[in-house]
């Protein structure tokens, strides 16, 4: 959604809440530097949490630069999983408290030969920061550090009360947060809460969102004998791989519509304000399908069509499909088992079990009952917050003082993250946005970067909101 109003260049006041807002952003700029050194350090460790890799010197580090920034910091264990950073500085019991949710684990590097730089060799060329996690979401912790530190440097302290709360699993659906989170709700109270970072649109429009998709992950196996038969022997052997995909092919219409019985029952639906506010949105579907490198989208359509289904719409990905010989030269096999992994986004109000359950009861009514469904542990559920929030409002006016305009607002992220945590557990309303980076960024792909000018713009966003609060 696109908040509507007209604004010149910035017209930063002198002093917000009786605090120096212009000195401060302009110590955002003049630091920045300095903290995309640190960005570098972070971004050098391979903390891949789908290999297990690199997480306890990672949490390490991360309490590390809480502590420095003076912060009280710890880490929390899980049961079985990686530690949790949690660190808070209490300047005034009697000022709001902003709670900053981030990650420190990020996604695998394939496929690592279309990477055009070592992705755990962060480098910053043609004015943009190279990377693997810079832009998700390492990039906004340093950046949110770094509107902390503007604040001590100006005034001695920022001015509100913040929290910061950092785990490893995020990019593997956050198995052991959920625990963290019952478990710990007292220290995660606060006025408001702000969930990884967000995004720009392509010509640099900021962009806040108040909420997220969820996410059913699921394994679907196909097994049709205890061992591979030659080739041959396919007129009368079956075929699991023929098989997955005749199931597959009952899940989703080309237009990309899910054909489950009552899949859409639940799913949130938009409201005439929201609708007026996509209309007005500057997002233009061209220029990403452009950076894409795509012909068309699924079902076509104008720039707010395609917002419109890109927010609303529930989705069906095939994010894998495996079965039998795939590597060089030939081997005439007619395999026993196929697998595919399918990603299902689901929007506000619909949750993971409820879907879950309508996948099993539709395969078996379909006569696929043997198929094998597995649910990753994935526990991102969908969730969004109002537009009055005290939180939103904050964010809103910070922009203005950040980049002279307001922001896109949209309802929640196309992507799925820990809102529901915040919003339904703790009861903390939550949102994202600008961050670092912009919807080029290729975050979970190679090449992933943000530009220099939005890991400034959020960082200074971040400063005003927090004087906004």
């Amino acid at each position: 959604m696109h908040s509507s109003g007209s604004y010149g260049p910035p017209t930063y006041p002198r002093r917000v809440c009786g605090l120096a807002l212009t000195d401060v952003l302009a110590r955002v700029e003049a630091d920045a530097g300095k903290a995309l050194e640190i960005l570098k350090e972070y971004v050098r460790f391979p903390t891949i949490s789908a290999h297990k890799r690199a997480q306890p010197e990672t949490a390490a580090f991360v309490r590390r630069l809480l502590a420095e920034s003076g912060f009280e910091a710890r880490e929390y264990p899980t049961d079985g999983g990686p530690n949790v950073v949690f660190g808070q500085m209490i300047v005034d019991e009697r000022k709001p408290t902003l709670l900053m949710y981030q990650h420190y684990d990020v996604q695998p590097v394939d496929p690592l030969d279309e990477w055009k730089r070592d992705p755990f060799d962060p480098t910053i060329e043609d004015g943009k920061f190279w990377g693997r996690g810079c832009a998700d979401t390492k990039g906004n912790f340093i950046m949110q550090l770094l509107a902390v530190q503007a604040w001590q440097g100006v005034e001695g302290r920022p001015p509100v009360n913040l929290k910061f709360v950092v785990e490893g699993e995020e990019e593997v659906g956050s198995p052991h947060f959920g625990s963290f989170v019952q478990a710990n709700q007292q220290i995660l109270h606060a006025d408001g809460a702000t969930i990884e970072g967000g995004d720009h649109l392509h010509e640099g429009t900021p962009k806040i969102e108040l909420g997220c998709k969820g996410i059913l992950y699921v394994e679907m196996t196909s097994r049709t004998a205890k061992v591979d038969q030659h080739s041959s022997y396919a007129a009368i052997a079956p075929n699991p791989a023929w098989r997955l995909i005749h199931a597959l092919m009952t899940l989703r219409d080309a237009k990309g519509r899910i054909k489950v019985p009552g899949w859409y029952k639940d799913a949130r639906r938009p409201t005439a304000r929201e609708l007026r506010y996509l209309r007005a949105s500057a997002f233009k579907a061209d220029a990403l399908k452009e950076f894409w490198g795509v012909s068309e989208f699924v079902g076509g359509g104008n720039d707010f069509e395609v917002l419109r289904r890109l927010i609303y719409s529930p989705t069906c990905t095939i994010c894998g499909f495996v079965s039998g010989y795939i590597e060089q030269g030939t081997k005439t096999v007619n395999p026993a088992v196929a697998k595919a992994k399918i990603d299902f986004r689901l929007v506000p109000n619909m949750k993971q079990a409820t879907q879950f359950a309508k996948l099993r009861d539709h395969l078996i009514a379909k006569g696929f009952g043997d198929i094998e469904l597995s649910p990753a542990k994935e526990a991102l559920e969908a969730a969004a917050i109002s537009l009055s929030a005290r939180v939103v409002k904050a964010a809103i006016k910070g922009s203005v003082d950040a980049y002279g305009r307001e922001p896109e607002v949209w309802p929640w992220s196309a992507g799925a993250s820990a809102h529901g945590f915040f919003n339904e557990v703790v009861g903390v309303p939550s949102i994202s946005g600008p961050g670092v980076s912009y919807d080029g960024s290729n975050y979970h792909a190679p090449n992933e970067h943000f530009r220099m000018a939005d890991f400034v713009g959020g960082s200074k966003h971040m400063a005003a909101m927090m004087a906004r609060l």
